[in-house]
């Protein structure tokens, strides 16, 4: 039999928002490693293809197979308070035709990705997280994002990811760390600089950044909603100088025309960043979405008996989200699709209407917090998972 894991990273989504730590959860990566570890117990003749399917989130670089990569370095620069931290830059290998036929063709140059998220983690630590909120910049990003910008070459892609995060400056740190509007615009010039965005939630509005701040971070609704309006307007103000921000309707992300404004999906990832880059020109996307087509989740599904994905908490199924995509691609193969889940509380019906055939909770209604699927930590979980994989061989390979 023939199995495709093909799990996203699994942590704790408090507010709705993932959180993002060693003792917190698993990457894609690991959760790959762990179920196809016990599946591979049970039935080892069956054929297991791993393919994690990042979020955007931090430590998506981690989740790329290293055939995938072509070189990897690092770049540093400042978290929201200063403190120095590193992160993943990533020249991808051609996907499709081979790189000879690529250059035969004069197609688009290289594909780079930098894994920006890990920056501005959220931390865990509500009262560190109100910390950053208050004080934090993402001066750091742009520093970060101007240094991988000057190792690409003109008809690069830059693929840059970016999520939720404490800080909540709406950007302007991003902008003064590229040097300014001019240096910023020289910067991109003749490259392609697309957001995979782990995070599509506006900076602005009823549902925006600072109603997910209040859920994340130990401040009070009335602060939120404070640091909230200078974010907005500081966000407005660097992209009505750099001609960005036009009056219209608000597209999905990805498409249409860069109409923007504070209410537009995707504007609060990076603290209001992802509104600023894309008044620069900036493509933004799904991150899911984007890691799919970067990891050729499509072409590895063909010839596949059964799809097994992952998710940390699923309280509803997103139309971006890891198991909706997955779920999708398999569907249109009319492949089954077995979701694995440490929390599980969505509807029947959206599960289906995903794809997923089955679904499997690594934690029981109504457990308590110190027997949260997550409890434990990273080793437990792993084990977990690793009987979640025996428990799917022993139900699904024939």
């Amino acid at each position: 039999m023939r199995v495709l894991l093909a799990p996203g990273p699994m942590y704790p989504e408090p507010g709705g928002v993932p959180l993002v730590g060693p003792d917190l959860g698993l990457g894609a990566g690991a959760v790959a490693e762990a179920l196809a570890a016990g599946w591979s117990a049970q039935r080892p003749d069956d054929i297991l293809t791993q393919l994690p399917v990042p979020d955007g989130g931090p430590g998506t670089a981690q989740a790329i197979p290293p055939g995938r990569i072509a070189s990897r370095s690092i770049v540093q620069a400042d978290d929201p308070l200063g403190r120095i931290r590193e992160v993943d830059l990533l020249r991808l290998r051609p996907v499709g035709p081979s790189s000879a036929d690529t250059a035969a063709r004069g197609a688009a140059g290289d594909t780079w990705l930098l894994d920006a998220a890990r920056l501005l983690a959220l931390p865990a630590d509500r009262e560190y997280a109100a910390r950053e909120a208050r004080l934090g910049t993402t001066t750091g990003l742009g520093h970060a994002l101007a240094a991988a910008l000057r190792v690409t070459a003109p008809g690069d892609t830059l693929v840059v990811t970016l999520g939720a995060t404490a800080v909540h400056d709406g950007g302007v740190g991003a902008l003064e760390g590229l040097g300014g509007l001019d240096a910023a615009d020289a910067l991109v010039s003749s490259r392609e600089l697309v957001l995979a965005l782990a995070d599509t939630t506006p900076l602005g509005g009823v549902s925006g950044a600072g109603q997910a701040l209040a859920a994340v971070a130990a401040l009070s609704g009335e602060e939120c909603q404070e640091l909230n309006r200078r974010a907005c307007a500081a966000a407005l103000q660097v992209a009505s100088s750099s001609g960005g921000v036009q009056e219209g309707g608000l597209p999905l992300v990805g498409q249409g025309p860069p109409e923007l404004s504070v209410t537009s999906r995707g504007t609060g990832a990076g603290g209001g960043a992802a509104l600023v880059l894309r008044a620069l020109g900036a493509r933004a996307l799904p991150a899911t979405r984007v890691m799919s087509r970067l990891l050729e989740l499509e072409e590895s599904v063909a010839g596949q008996d059964l799809v097994v994905t992952a998710a940390g908490e699923v309280f509803d199924v997103v139309a971006d989200s890891v198991a909706a995509v997955v779920g999708g691609m398999a569907g249109d193969s009319a492949l089954p699709v077995v979701l694995v889940a440490g929390r599980l509380a969505a509807p029947r019906g959206e599960l289906a209407e995903a794809g997923v055939v089955s679904a499997y909770s690594l934690e029981e209604p109504g457990s308590s917090r110190n027997r949260a699927w997550n409890g434990g930590g990273a080793l437990e979980l792993r084990g977990r998972l690793r009987a979640m994989g025996a428990r799917l061989a022993r139900s699904w390979s024939r």
